[in-house]
Order: structure tokens, then sequence, then C-alpha cells
């Protein structure tokens, strides 16, 4: 059985950000991603809070489930509810509008400074859209300064179309899919570890090896030295 839908069968649950300046196209793409069949409905009104979507994905190591959490991009609501979003948060897509060059400069200029002071950037799978594909006559962002951009930032990029469909399952997968490494990665990781000193244990024939509670006394000391 997969790793990913082990115990019971029970996909895990990764929470997963969306962030951009207003109108770039948060809500339509995750509009599109739930409801891929229903007319894309051209008067959704901008977010005024904080909306959240469960969606099954699949990857490589079986299928998870998403929780996607949308927010405003009015700065008014942003400041006060970054705090909120971004907590247990394990990726972020960042989304701008190819036809729109202001709202990839806030990427910079607003967007990775709010990433970096509620959350730690380097722990959070990201990944840069560009929305509105199916408007190429107008674009206004090139391809290649968006490539810049994530060579800049360590992230992963693609173009997608809210309208037409285009590219929006894949973006989803694909941040999921780095979510969902990291976690096996570090479960591994894990799991390595607590294997190596059980196996230390087994050959000692006595407690860990590294017997923590001799700094404090006891094993009272023990908690306390290791955190727990």
């Amino acid at each position: 059985m997969s790793r990913a839908t082990s115990a019971g069968g029970k996909p895990p649950l990764y929470k997963i950000v969306m962030l951009g300046d207003s109108g770039v196209g948060k809500t339509s793409l995750v509009a599109r991603l739930t409801n891929p069949e229903r007319p894309l409905n051209h008067d959704i009104s901008a977010t005024m809070g904080i909306e959240f979507d469960t969606q099954m994905l699949d990857t490589e190591h079986g299928k998870v489930k998403a929780q996607i959490w949308d927010t405003a991009g009015q700065e008014r609501f942003a400041r006060v509810l970054l705090p909120t979003y971004f907590r247990k948060a394990k990726g972020v897509i960042l989304v701008y509008d190819i036809t729109n060059a202001k709202s990839f400069e806030s990427l910079s200029e607003r967007w990775m400074a709010q990433l970096n002071d509620h959350a730690s950037s380097d722990d959070l799978a990201k990944l840069l859209v560009g929305n509105k594909s199916d408007l190429e006559a107008s674009r206004e962002v090139t391809k290649e300064k968006a490539e810049q951009f994530c060579q800049e930032y360590g992230m992963d990029m693609l173009e997608t179309s809210a309208k037409s469909g285009q590219n929006v399952l894949q973006s989803f997968e694909k941040l999921i899919g780095i979510v969902h490494n990291r976690a096996l990665a570090a479960n591994k990781s894990k799991t390595g570890i607590q294997g190596m000193q059980q196996s230390g244990n087994a050959g000692s024939g006595g407690p860990s090896t590294v017997k923590l509670e001799d700094n404090k006394g006891g094993e009272a000391g023990g908690a306390d030295a290791c955190g727990c």
C-alpha cells in the first residue's frame, strides 16, 4: 500500500495558501480546480476575507488532500489576516496576471516580504503561477521575467488560464507533489533516526545511548533536555 494512503487508507491533508493582488484570478483558479466542468463565472466578486476549499489531488505516491486557502488581495484585509492564513501552511502559490505588470511587481515588493514576515519561507514549498495565459495579445509580463523571479526565490513556475482550464490542475498537483515529497522525506528521516536509536538500545541492552538524563539527573531531566 502506498505510504500516502496508509493509516487505514486515509490520505494526508496539507494546507496550501494562495497569494497575489486582488483581481489576478486566485479565486477563479480554485473554482476551476474544484468545479472543472462548470462555466466560469466572470462576475466572481473579490474575496473579502478568507475562504478555503478541499480537493483530492494525485501525486506520484498516491492521493493526498489539499486544503486550499484563498484570501483577499486588498492590503487592508491582508495585514490582519495573514498571520492566521500562514499558520500550519505547507505550500504557497504566488499568482500574478500576465497582462498586469504591477501584479507581478507586487510579488517581490509586497508578497514575498509578507511571506517572510509571517512564515518561514524556506519551509514552504512555493510555485509561481502566471494566470490569464489566454490573453496572450495583452501580455505585459514576459516569461523571461518570471523565470528570473523563480531563480531568485527558488521556485518553479507555470502559466495558467482559469478561463480555459489550461494548467490549472497541473499547477496544484505540482505544488502538492513537492509538499508531499518533503513530508515523506522528513518522515523517512525521522524513522531512520528512531531505528538507529532502537538499534543502539538493543545492542547495549540498556536505555538510550545518548543518556540525556545524565544532564539533569533522573527521567524528568531527560525530558527537559530533549525539549519534550
